[in-house]
């Protein structure tokens, strides 16, 4: 009878835990959507404290101390939502975000291989994610592997045929690699999908 009263103590004691940790996360959900991240921030810590398990809850967290540009947090943050569940692609994506962004364009080659390296994941983990492939590409072409960001975006356009960003930010690479004719389609791509950014640089290179 003794271990019986223990056994449904415990049990009730789990489910109080479990119904605590999500009273928590809910809370912090709704004043995320508010955009009240501090706040946020301070009910998904209680959340993952009392679930370290709880993934979402890192990676909202994570996502709140982005959007307050605490870049090294949200890295932290990510990289525990990424442990917890390692197939979190969208953690990888706003990870690398993260990482670029605090680099401020002075990072090691190999920092920005690591940043590569999460898109890559991200996109194994989820081949439909366009941010990915667009993020993965800027970073390529910040390091002049212009071969390299071109054939990302080529995949990017084959995705997302309608995404006028694709093509401009192709055309861009494909001029910085001396393609100028695959540059002025791509740019002209770009302007008929309502991308005004292509307008000057195809009137400035391109044979109209």
């Amino acid at each position: 009878m003794k271990q019986l009263i223990t056994a449904l103590i415990l049990f009730t004691s789990a489910i109080l835990f479990g119904q605590t940790a999500d009273a928590a996360f809910k809370k912090g959900e709704t004043k995320y959507n508010a955009k009240d991240y501090k706040g946020a921030i301070a009910d998904f810590t209680k959340a993952v404290t009392l679930n370290p398990k709880n993934a979402t809850a890192f990676y909202y967290r994570a996502s709140c101390k982005q959007r307050l540009e605490d870049y090294k947090g949200a890295i932290a943050d990510y990289s525990q939502a990424i442990k917890v569940k390692p197939t979190y692609a969208v953690a990888y994506t706003n990870r690398a975000r993260s990482k670029y962004i605090s680099l401020e364009l002075a990072g090691t080659p190999e920092d920005y291989k690591a940043i590569i390296a999460d898109y890559t994941k991200a996109i194994e983990l989820n081949p439909r994610d366009t941010a990915a492939y667009l993020n993965k590409a800027a970073t390529k072409e910040f390091l002049k592997d212009y071969t390299g960001c071109i054939e990302d975006l080529r995949k990017l356009c084959e995705l997302a045929p309608n995404n006028g960003e694709a093509f401009y930010s192709k055309a861009n690479c494909e001029d910085k690699a001396g393609n100028k004719e695959a540059a002025c389609v791509d740019w002209d791509k770009a302007l008929e999908l309502g991308e005004t950014r292509a307008q000057p640089l195809k009137a400035k290179n391109c044979n109209q």
